[in-house]
């Protein structure tokens, strides 16, 4: 076998070998790095998980100031950047039991 061949099976190989191996390190060191970035995306525009139970709560507060189970609707002014605080107990009208 020539230098020249033998220099040229060399590269061959460890290119073949050597590229997928850099591409997994890369893969493998680099997820949690994407997985956090994405993960603080959501967190400052409100997920979609966000968004919709806010929906779901309006949606039920609705439907229970519609059926009379709330004297008085609740504030819903939030500050932006501060977290949000639910109430103990919402204020509940008496009626009978069937």
């Amino acid at each position: 076998m020539d230098v020249t061949e033998g220099i040229v099976v060399s590269l061959i190989t460890a290119m073949v070998v050597g590229v997928p191996l850099f591409g997994l390190t890369l893969r493998f060191s680099l997820k949690p790095l994407v997985e956090a970035f994405i993960r603080l995306k959501e967190a400052q525009h409100g997920g979609m998980d966000v968004r919709m139970l806010r929906e779901r709560v309006a949606h039920l507060e609705h439907v229970l100031e519609a059926h009379g189970l709330i004297d008085a609707p609740q504030p819903r002014a939030l500050r932006s950047g501060t977290p949000e605080h639910l109430s103990a107990v919402s204020p509940l009208k008496d009626r009978e039991r069937v």
